[in-house]
């Protein structure tokens, strides 16, 4: 096929840089000031004692509500982190529990939502965590800049990178032949039969495309085109991927709209090209640690930081990464390393092919059969737009004052005792992600590491379990204990599937001088993929108002038994039911009760009365199930209120 122009893949490699950048790059380090460190602060202690006020407000009872935030907002899509509570969530319970100016203290501070939070209210938010990527993140959040100025030195630097981007993602329009940059290919892993051992490409074979995107998936079973026998998709073997799609904008009948093509040897000449000289720039090549997560791709041969990326992809990230750290301005070269880091997973081959568009970030490193290579700078301009306009609506003005810093929740020797007003976390719930393992891929960038040792999770690879997290938590919530004056309260928001997770942190906070006073649910309105398409993912969480124990506070004891279970099941569901439908945005599934939800009130009511939790989701899950089943009155009600279809 001719085209009316072919660029070679290697060109961009003479080409002269514009742009006047920096002779020497910047580390990590260098973004130290006395707010933030990806050390532990030194000025973290003057800090305290400077903003710290003896006469605080009194506050007898707990916020007497749950609370419902949405994720969609644009502080919540400027960056990816593994789990974030909205900060209008936690806004109002600092606007609760606190005044202006106090001190605001968040131990696992993850992005920085709580210091999001605390600076729209007017307190002053301290924030701790033992990742230096989580305080990176964090500091970006709690310095936005101008958004004009930002985005232009973005388009500045992705016009000084066209070249680059047509040299590696170049593709011809169908229509009227001139050379373009593609959107993203797809590309789908070979597999071999385990019958007639034979190759065959997983997207030729397994695609199930319907006319609505919600309906299209690759099958989980399908039969081999070789031997028609019927074969598993996950007992297979996998060879080599393949490039299957392309998708493109260009011209069309209709106006501008993406196309879908199969690559033909033009796109494949580029793909096909083994090395790209990277000419000194520097990416990360360190192996991946041995851990929960990272043996998936480990075992699969993917066992480097680099090898993650396909060729194009890495030094697409490479480029711009060096660009950032020699970035004249300091400021603007910190967002542009931002920016960067929110691309995350959707850029490496970790990014798993959807029929409905986009890409996720999930929280393991799973290589999925068939995953979508995005093209780099155009994933970088959307993330960079979509910061502009966090930017353009945070809060920003001289005298916005908060301190950071990077250590172990475990050891606050730098924050004087009694010196907190008010403590709101979101801690690590139990196994459920492995920060420091999932924050690698930040951190190899970034060049520098989080010390697990003091991690507070159950991990195997670290020989920690139950018991381990628990005296970790229990140590932190100590310490929590010691720096929050005597009146002070702290909001923990947790949530869990297994009992056993549950009686640790319950433990844990009995352990460490505290008690639960009321339990709320916090719902986040929208869920995750995982939430939306897995029966044991849990979809709450729970908020646990604590305070240092008082004589009338209650003990722990044992749970009702199943009697009463199934009574407050029957009553939910019956005087509430138009709360407990829930309806699927993303996949084609009918309405379905929340059991999630019924689960997350459950637990609130007994932590509240100040009972042990011994029972799992995936028990309380199957009991209501059978209720439901069983119970016409129930199946009725819910018939009623289903808009969509009701299955049982």
């Amino acid at each position: 096929m001719k085209v009316k122009e072919q660029l070679s893949l290697l060109e961009y490699n003479s080409k002269i840089n514009i742009l006047k950048l920096l002779d020497q790059s910047r580390s990590v380090e260098d973004y130290i000031t006395e707010d933030y460190s990806c050390f532990e602060n030194k000025f973290l202690h003057d800090f305290i004692k400077s903003h710290k006020n003896e006469n605080g407000i009194l506050i007898r009872e707990p916020l007497p509500e749950n609370i419902s935030a949405g994720k969609n907002s644009y502080v919540y899509d400027a960056h990816t982190y593994h789990t974030k509570v909205p900060p209008q969530a936690i806004e109002k319970l600092i606007a609760y529990y606190t005044k202006p100016g106090d001190l605001v203290l968040d131990p696992f501070c993850g992005s920085g939502m709580t210091g999001v939070a605390a600076l729209q209210k007017e307190r002053i938010p301290i924030l701790i965590d033992l990742s230096p990527a989580s305080t990176f993140i964090s500091y970006n959040f709690l310095t936005p800049l101008d958004g004009k100025k930002y985005i232009d030195a973005i388009v500045e630097i992705l016009n000084d990178l066209k070249n680059d981007e047509i040299n590696l993602y170049g593709t011809y329009c169908r229509t009227c032949k001139k050379i373009i940059p593609m959107e993203y290919m797809v590309w789908s892993y070979g597999l071999i039969c385990n019958f007639c051992n034979k190759e065959f490409i997983l997207w030729d074979v397994a695609r199930d495309e319907k006319r609505d995107v919600r309906e299209s998936k690759i099958k989980k079973e399908f039969e081999c085109p070789h031997c028609m026998n019927l074969v598993q998709k996950s007992k297979l073997k996998r060879t080599k991927p393949y490039p299957v799609q392309i998708g493109y904008n260009c011209c069309h009948k209709n106006g501008l709209q993406e196309t879908k093509v199969i690559p033909d040897s033009y796109d494949l000449e580029k793909v096909n090209k083994d090395k790209i000289l990277f000419n000194g720039i520097w990416y990360p090549s360190n192996r991946l640690p041995i851990g929960v997560n990272t043996r998936q791709a480990i075992n699969h041969g993917f066992d480097t930081i680099d090898s993650l990326y396909t060729h194009r992809n890495l030094y697409s990230v490479a480029k711009l990464w060096d660009t950032a750290k020699k970035w004249p301005d300091k400021e603007i070269s910190l967002k542009l390393l931002f920016t960067i880091t929110s691309l995350y997973q959707r850029v490496t081959r970790l990014s798993e092919f959807r029929f409905w568009g986009g890409s996720g970030n999930i929280a393991n490193y799973n290589i999925p059969m068939i995953f979508n290579e995005q093209n780099v700078f155009k994933v970088f301009y959307r993330k960079a737009k979509t910061i502009q306009r966090y930017f353009d609506s945070a809060r920003k003005g001289k005298d916005t004052r908060f301190c950071i810093s990077t250590q172990s929740a475990t050891d606050l020797k730098n924050i004087s005792e009694l010196s907190i007003d008010y403590v709101f976390t979101d801690p690590p719930f139990g196994g459920n992600i492995n920060y420091s393992e999932m924050n690698f891929l930040w951190e190899s960038w970034l060049d520098i590491y989080t010390n697990n040792k003091f991690e507070a999770i159950i991990n195997r690879v670290q020989n920690k379990g139950v018991i381990e997290y628990q005296e970790l938590m229990t140590n932190a919530l100590k310490e929590v204990k010691r720096v929050l004056k005597p009146n002070g309260w702290l909001t923990l928001v947790f949530h869990n599937s297994s009992s056993k997770i549950w009686q640790s942190i319950q433990q844990s906070i009995l352990d460490s001088g505290f008690s639960i006073i009321r339990a709320h649910t916090l719902d986040k309105q929208h869920g995750t993929f995982k939430q939306f398409v897995s029966d044991n993912a849990v979809g709450y969480d729970v908020m646990l108002h604590c305070q240092p124990i008082r004589n009338d506070s209650p003990l722990i004891s044992i749970v009702d038994k199943e009697i009463k279970l199934k009574k407050f099941i029957k009553d939910k569901l019956l005087s509430k039911t138009n709360e407990f439908i829930l309806q699927y945005l993303h996949v084609n599934r009918d309405s379905e009760i929340d059991i999630r939800k019924l689960f997350s009130l459950w637990l609130g009511e007994n932590i509240e009365n100040g009972k042990k939790v011994n029972i799992d989701y995936d028990k309380f899950r199957n009991l209501v199930n059978k209720i439901i089943s069983s119970d016409r009155e129930i199946k009725q009600k819910f018939v009623e209120f289903s808009r969509d279809g009701f299955e049982i």
